[in-house]
């Protein structure tokens, strides 16, 4: 045999062809045709051989073994030799029409066409059909569509149909978002079960104990009669006792005070329940506002940017996973929700004299428990230093600039992000194209700044209307929202020069009052950023003190807060960084969000 097979190589070199190799590769090419053949003799009703029936009659003619190659329950009906297997139509209770037909669009074409309206019958139908890869593409929909008034019933349906990511991400979920879901109707649908394993856990975004207890006394109070037996199980799986107040343990009625079994004495029976091993706190419990400072560079680390956190309130600082490709110049956005955007900047150059950057379109979300990017669909266009802003449940990406053809130019694009289709879609552009400009939102309009230019966009107009320019008009200034009033702070006037002027828009009255300048020295050459911080107005200041020193000169930077006291119109410096572990790019950023310590590196 070897012989034989050595002969016919040798034949194939003479007569000029190759030797054959074993090849297992897949054409892909060829296995679409096969699906483009088969979805024409479909469409055409041509060589079919089952009808398949489903509820209110609906009917499909189809071929058998395209059903039995995706779906094990055809495959099953087809070949087991019982009635099934002969008949010429067959008839599945329990499908609905709509889905049969994305069934089948999925079985001659491998794609499916999903919405919220079919996708969970959907689903029910590929779990009928035991098509799992269909059913996780239902799944991966579903997640990308949670928000609290649904993720309770996502929750429930995944939990009927054992479906494990689809069941965890929604619990997650529901746990992130735990005080906004938990006074949704669909709440108190739920079993007594499900109840037990959302509120049983660590992560459970609550800052206090108190805040289970009553969700646990709204459920309870919905079915009394049918939950009240089970109201003790209930509180001795998922209350904490030791991290409820005393006080308010004091005021807890007598019959769910039995249910807690607690003493008469609530300080005696907390400290019993106390014990020795402590009581691990909920992740909501840990979380610390904190001042993030974006392109900021280690002192220890040449120009690698890191990214600090500074707990104002106890003096900590962290280290935040830093943009990935080491981009600058991002837009920053912290939502409502407490989750951080960026997009778009520029990643640095190796070359020292370079100062023209490639604008990026990146697109990234911050996971706060991985303390790491997560990509999401980039911006339609490239731009650095853009702003983002959240309105009407959407992310705005607003202006910046790129250097692109004759330079630097500004943009005065707009697009508008969709999380729940992850995808941008361009907007009306801004009148004027602008970069180094400000953006707030208040009350379903967005607020943009810069010079003597001040416009307002109605997202649901798609619309830009002008309205009257600040009395000092300047570039590069601060804008912030401040009980219900937009600050503009400090900036660049016409004539090149820094002003530390302080100027209030009131939105509602539609107009402009000035205030007391900023107490800084223009000699310390401060770069500053508006915040909100603890629901009060602050600034972040970096000054450079430049010192002479036997001939020498010296520059020493601080970094400092400040806080507003609108009342009597004054700054107050209230923090101050610790010397000298990192320095702040002119272009650095501030933020302000809830951040979870344990999720970090620790660095003071």
């Amino acid at each position: 045999m070897a012989a034989s097979g050595e002969v016919g190589k040798l034949s194939q070199v003479q007569n000029g062809t190759p030797p054959t190799t074993n090849y297992n590769g897949v054409d892909a090419v060829h296995a679409c045709n096969i699906l483009q053949q088969l979805k024409a003799l479909y469409d055409e009703a041509q060589l079919t051989d089952i009808v398949v029936e489903v509820d209110h009659g609906k009917t499909f003619s189809c071929h058998r073994n395209v059903l039995a190659a995706i779906s094990p329950y055809f495959r099953s009906m087809f070949t087991s030799g019982l009635t099934e297997s002969s008949q010429r139509e067959v008839r599945i209770v329990g499908v609905e029409s709509e889905s049969m037909h994305l069934v089948l669009d999925y079985a001659y074409t491998s794609r499916v066409t999903l919405s919220e309206s079919n996708v969970q019958a959907l689903f029910t139908a590929a779990s009928i059909f035991q098509i799992p890869a269909l059913q996780d593409q239902c799944a991966q929909f579903m997640i990308s569509r949670l928000d609290p008034q649904n993720c309770i019933g996502v929750y429930m349906f995944a939990d009927a149909y054992g479906h494990q990511e689809l069941r965890e991400r929604s619990q997650d979920y529901i746990r992130k978002k735990f005080l906004c879901v938990s006074r949704e109707q669909e709440f108190l649908q739920m079993t007594k079960e499900q109840l037990v394993s959302i509120l049983n856990n660590d992560d459970l975004n609550v800052e206090k104990e108190e805040h289970v207890y009553e969700s646990i006394v709204r459920w309870l109070e919905h079915d009394l009669p049918g939950r009240e037996a089970h109201l003790a199980e209930v509180f001795s799986q998922c209350i904490r006792l030791p991290l409820l107040d005393e006080a308010y343990l004091s005021r807890i009625p007598a019959p769910f005070a039995c249910a807690l079994s607690l003493s008469k004495d609530p300080a005696e029976a907390k400290a019993r329940l106390t014990g020795t091993n402590g009581c691990p706190q909920r992740l909501g419990m840990t979380a610390s506002e904190m001042v993030i400072c974006f392109d900021a560079a280690h002192k220890h680390s040449g120009k690698k940017q890191t990214v600090p956190c500074l707990d104002t309130a106890t003096g900590r600082v962290f280290k935040l996973c830093k943009p990935p490709n080491d981009l600058r110049e991002v837009g920053i956005l912290v939502s409502s929700e407490n989750d951080i955007y960026i997009a778009g900047g520029y990643r640095p150059s190796n070359s020292e004299v370079s100062i023209d950057h490639r604008a990026e379109s990146d697109f990234w979300q911050y996971e706060h428990a991985g303390n790491r990017w997560l990509p999401r669909a980039p911006l339609l266009r490239a731009r650095i230093g853009c702003r983002l802003v959240h309105c009407c449940g959407k992310l705005y990406a607003l202006g910046g600039r790129v250097y692109e053809g004759d330079g630097r130019n500004a943009l005065k694009s707009v697009e508008c992000y969709d999380a729940r289709d992850n995808c941008w879609t361009a907007v009306s552009p801004m009148p004027v194209a602008m970069e180094f400009h400000s953006a707030v939102e208040y009350r379903d309009r967005i607020y943009v700044l810069q010079g003597e230019y001040f416009f307002c966009f109605d997202p649901r107009k798609d619309y830009w209307s002008h309205l009257a320019p600040m009395s000092v008009p300047r570039s590069q200034g601060l804008a912030a929202l401040y009980k219900n009033c937009i600050y503009y702070i400090a900036g660049i006037c016409r004539n090149h020069q820094r002003t530390f002027t302080v100027e209030v828009y009131d939105i509602e009255k539609n107009t402009w009052s000035r205030k007391r300048d900023l107490p800084f020295d223009q000699a310390t050459s401060p770069y500053i950023k508006a915040m909100l911080l603890q629901g009060k107005l602050h600034l972040f200041v970096r000054a450079t003190q430049v010192m002479v020193e036997e001939h020498v000169f010296r520059t020493s930077r601080k970094n400092s807060l400040y806080q507003y006291d609108d009342e009597a119109d004054v700054w107050t410096k209230v923090y101050e960084t610790p010397d000298r572990l990192w320095d702040l790019g002119r272009h650095f950023e501030c933020v302000v969000a809830k951040l979870y310590p344990q999720c970090l590196q620790k660095v003071l």
